[in-house]
């Protein structure tokens, strides 16, 4: 097989082609040897990429309609190959062939078998030594270092901390803050559609289906006896178009009379403005409505200014100009109020969240607000709920007092929240349903329950650096923060960024992007820190942006190719994750082997003596959540600096965001 780098010709043994692709889409893999251009899914199976100018010290121009991947086979491994355009598949004859040149147009003698001449000499093909092409050196030695001790060490669960703190999940109802224990959370999905059944409490939404099993939906706002959170919004948006009117009118009556204008003229300080830029949404409809509202609100509020400022020079001006323009934009305003609500109703459960929750007699959705964070809450501080504020069922078992009691968290009792006859009866609809569904043929061979697929799952914390998505054991992570202020240190490791402080304790905090080698790029309101454990010290790793927590089976998790994990390079690639049939691969790392010996030893000595000459380097995050484009749902993490809290711990519960 006979193919073309710049204006030489190369050739490999036919036995070692398996096909011929055009060039896929290629994932780098940071830190891994330079002439590794990434890997790539094959129909279904992942291959390193070679980027063969790059190993043969080749200038390396950009792909063409020529490029082509040249999947080749050697001791049993399959590699591929990039090159500029495939010539021909070519017979020879053993006499054609000789010994390869000492040196040979730059490239290395080691990478060719022999030269093949053709047309009399003419036309001279190097043949590849594919061996050495793909040279994959392995790790020497397996004897246990004081690194992977240390490791192993820092991975084992810690059972008298445990005891003295619950794991929480808090969520979000009407403004209020709500948890369950983690241990009763098996994941949190979002739903899409909801199938009503009949004859059932107004709370019980319906049926979901999830991984084929139907899973009753509660809405835990009807349950608590609070308002809807539909009619809540449709409230509030009301509220505020009546408060736009009556500005307007008080606008208009102080240009009339002459007298001082007391409203303000910067709409995102009214309470409106306020609550528009702190709501939340993963609706793409929704997002567009609201940017198109609060550029109008804009519009509305700089005409009233110039209108004020037109008083100062001519009254007849003035209300001839607001006449002009602040009805017609307040209308504008009142009108896409209107499209918000039904943006809102059409949307409502894509801005919710199910915690999937187990009780002693079913397992249960709960619609909520939205999902807070993974919280370890001191049991110190965790009182039982007061006999007066019980309600008869007692579904709040106690309350957490955090930040010196200005934030309560009312810990809820599953097993509570529903009555008997209200579990018989989503009981009995799970039969008929699940018997309906049999008969017509509408159920899946795999009869496991949800518990016993999730042994067979994997989940991950995924996240973005340099366009690229990586994954984590959701049992590695503990916590997942905004960016808060970090103090830089002097003499620090090339990957650390500088210390931060976590409710107390001070922690470092590495840059993925430095780490990997990539370019540094500016924070912003989308870069998180991911709170892990590395070598026995709580570190934070500075990420572009967290995506979700991502349940996927564990045969979907193959094992690292060789050549990328060449020498001790890349020693923290555990696998590549392939999602959607491959269309989709998220990189697997082992956070406990992300640091080599030499560089935990750095890490160690700044832990130990951080130094004196500190300042600060990094803003903190701004206050606006930026929403993501992308149809994946976000991980919602713990508020900034002292209102973060830590989440999970390996040997802990596994949680999950859903699509």
């Amino acid at each position: 097989m006979v193919f073309r780098l710049l204006d030489e010709e190369f050739g490999v043994e036919i036995a070692n082609v398996k096909e011929i692709v055009r060039l896929p889409a290629i994932t780098p893999i940071p830190r891994s040897p330079g002439y590794v251009a990434g890997i790539c899914n094959l129909r279904g199976n992942v291959l390193p990429v070679i980027d063969t100018r790059i190993r043969f010290s080749l200038n390396t121009p950009e792909s063409t309609d020529h490029t082509r991947l040249l999947v080749v086979e050697t001791g049993g491994v399959q590699t591929s190959l990039i090159v500029d355009s495939v010539r021909e598949v070519m017979r020879m004859q053993d006499i054609q062939e000789e010994p390869p040149p000492a040196v040979c147009r730059g490239i290395d003698r080691q990478f060719l078998s022999g030269v093949v001449k053709v047309d009399d000499g003419e036309r001279l093909i190097l043949k590849l030594n594919l061996d050495e092409v793909l040279l994959a050196e392995t790790e020497a030695g397996s004897s246990r270092s004081e690194t992977s001790a240390r490791q192993e060490a820092a991975a084992s669960f810690d059972e008298e901390v445990m005891d003295t703190e619950e794991l929480l999940v808090s969520f979000k109802v009407a403004g209020d803050e709500y948890a369950f224990d983690i241990d009763k959370v098996s994941e949190i999905i979002n739903i899409t559609e909801i199938t009503a059944v009949p004859n059932v409490p107004a709370y019980v939404k319906g049926l979901f289906t999830i991984r084929n099993h139907l899973l009753p939906i509660i809405d835990l706002r009807e349950l608590l006896g609070l308002p809807g959170l539909l009619s809540e919004r449709y409230a509030v948006i009301d509220n505020a178009a009546q408060s736009h009117r009556e500005w307007v009118e008080n606008l208009r009556y102080m240009i009339e009379a002459g007298t001082h204008f007391t409203g303000t003229l910067n709409p995102k300080e009214t309470p409106f403005g306020l609550w528009l830029e702190a709501y939340k949404t993963s609706g793409l409809e929704i997002e567009a409505v609201i940017k198109r509202l609060k550029k109008s609100r804009w519009d509305l509020y700089d005409a009233a200014s110039q209108a004020l400022q037109k008083r100062e020079i001519s009254k007849s001006a003035a209300i001839s100009f607001f006449n002009e323009t602040v009805p017609p934009l307040l209308q504008i305003v009142i009108g896409i109020m209107g499209e918000l609500k039904t943006a809102m109703e059409q949307h409502v459960l894509g801005d919710q969240r199910a915690l999937v929750v187990r009780s002693d007699s079913m397992t249960i959705g709960y619609l909520v607000d939205w999902v807070d964070e993974v919280i370890r809450v001191p049991k110190s501080v965790i009182d039982e709920t007061p006999f007066m504020a019980s309600s008869e069922r007692k579904e709040i078992r106690a309350v957490a007092k955090l930040d010196k009691g200005e934030r309560l968290i009312m810990i809820m009792d599953e097993s509570a929240l529903v009555s008997r006859e209200t579990a018989r009866l989503l009981s009995e609809k799970l039969r008929k349903e699940d018997k309906e569904r049999g008969e017509s043929g509408d159920t899946s061979a795999d009869k496991k329950s949800l518990a016993q697929q999730s042994m067979a799952e994997e989940q991950l914390v995924t996240f973005t650096v340099n366009k690229e998505e990586y994954g984590i054991r959701i049992m590695q992570v503990q916590e997942i923060n905004r960016l808060s202020e970090i103090t830089y240190v002097p003499r620090a490791p090339y990957f650390v960024d500088g210390m931060t402080n976590l409710r107390g304790s001070i922690i470092p905090v590495i840059s993925i992007r430095k780490l990997f080698a990539l370019e540094n790029r500016e924070t912003d309101d989308r870069t998180r820190i991911i709170i892990v454990d590395i070598g026995g010290n709580k570190t934070g790793l500075r990420v572009d942006q967290v995506n979700e927590v991502l349940r996927l089976e564990k045969r979907d998790i193959v094992k690292t190719p060789n050549i990328v994990i060449t020498g001790s390079a890349n020693r923290y690639m555990e696998g590549v994750c392939k999602i959607n049939g491959g269309k989709r691969m998220v990189v697997l790392l082992n956070v406990e082997k992300i640091l080599d010996e030499d560089e935990l030893r750095k890490l160690s000595e700044i832990m130990n003596n951080p130094g004196a000459e500190s300042k600060h380097i990094a803003e903190p995050a701004p206050a606006e959540e930026n929403i993501s484009a992308e149809p994946e749902q976000e991980i919602k993490e713990t508020k900034p600096d002292t209102e973060a809290s830590e989440g999970d711990k390996p040997g802990k519960k596994k949680l999950e965001i859903a699509e």
